[in-house]
């Protein structure tokens, strides 16, 4: 574990139709179909039906969006640190 000071994270759900995301690092791609987003705790895949990124805030690391969410998931975030050598071994 490092010792790197983690943004807090939080995901709300209003009834599958609307989503507040904290913590927010960065929008890798969206489209109606899924929204993937950088985080702190490893990439988040939302995936549905015309989602809509309504509001994105920057400064304070936040996402709105609406749409019909039908899926959520999260890829684990990757260690720099590990080398190639150590991967292999696994």
């Amino acid at each position: 574990m490092s010792d790197k000071i983690l943004i807090p994270h939080k995901v709300t759900l209003e009834n599958r139709n609307a989503m507040t995301v904290t913590g927010v690092l960065q929008v890798i791609s969206y489209d109606e179909y899924r929204i993937i987003l950088r985080t702190d705790y490893g990439t988040l895949i939302i995936q549905g039906r015309d989602l809509v990124a309504g509001e994105i805030s920057s400064s304070q690391n936040t996402l709105k969006l609406t749409g019909r969410v039908e899926t959520m998931q999260y890829k684990a975030a990757k260690d720099k640190s590990e080398g190639l050598l150590a991967r292999i071994m696994k």
